[in-house]
């Protein structure tokens, strides 16, 4: 299976200071392994296929949710060495950094939230998000007269979606311990103490192959999907065929 060779394009790739910030957590095929789980039972060129569509379709939302309120999307990249890569073209790149899940999610949270007055941070294993949710979370968020956040729960227990308006302590991302079936309560006990909360909507993510076919359900439902989410879809499609 083939990994599409064209990066999405979305024209406009100057930073918005004033507007919010979401990032889009990424990992670069060939640098890093990606979708380990998939990979081990669907071959890592399928898992790396999975990941890039599925990335696209992400960027997708975020160049949709753009258009309709003052944000800035970037991506979060996962490797130094990946950062001008052709595959991350279509927005600013930022790294990670070094250390576990938390500690990397903490550090682009306060770096964009120095630049911005609120950050959203999603990952690529859930194409199926609208713009309307992200939007619904963006303008909940921009209210500046307390702290805020916002929090999108996945049916496996993590979560999909966390954005802030306020700095959080770095312990906080370090303490939880993730990949969990109850990383996501971990999470949203340990912010609550922290500002009022607002929900979206739980989603399927993509972990292991009897996921895929939820997710492509979810994607079938949508009203209005992008191209981007329609190819993700007839990916799937091959992907769950009983004759694969």
């Amino acid at each position: 299976m083939n990994v599409e060779s064209t990066p999405l394009v979305i024209e406009n790739l100057s930073i918005k200071q004033a507007s919010g910030a979401i990032a889009l957590f990424v990992k670069t095929p060939g640098l890093s392994a990606v979708k380990t789980r998939l990979a081990a039972t669907l071959g890592v060129e399928t898992a790396e296929t999975f990941h890039l569509t599925a990335a696209q379709a992400v960027t997708s939302i975020i160049a949709e949710a753009c258009q309709q309120i003052p944000l800035q999307g970037y991506y979060a990249v996962a490797e130094a060495g990946g950062l001008d890569h052709f595959y991350w073209q279509a927005l600013p790149t930022v790294w990670q950094g070094e250390g576990g899940l938390g500690e990397r999610m903490g550090r682009i949270y306060e770096q964009l939230l120095q630049r911005h007055p609120y950050v959203l941070l999603v990952g690529a294993d859930i194409p199926q998000m609208t713009s309307h949710q992200v939007c619904n979370c963006a303008h909940w968020l921009s209210g500046t007269d307390f702290s805020r956040f916002a929090f999108g729960p996945s049916l496996d227990g993590g979560f999909w979606l966390f954005g802030g308006n306020r700095p959080l302590p770095q312990t906080l991302w370090t303490d939880i311990i993730y990949s969990q079936s109850d990383t996501g309560a971990q999470f949203l006990n340990a912010i609550t103490r922290f500002g009022d909360i607002f929900h979206t909507d739980s989603l399927q993510d993509a972990d292991e192959p009897v996921d895929l076919v939820r997710v492509m359900t979810s994607l079938e439902a949508l009203l209005k999907p992008t191209p981007e989410q329609q190819k993700m879809t007839n990916l799937l499609k091959q992907l769950t065929s009983p004759n694969l």
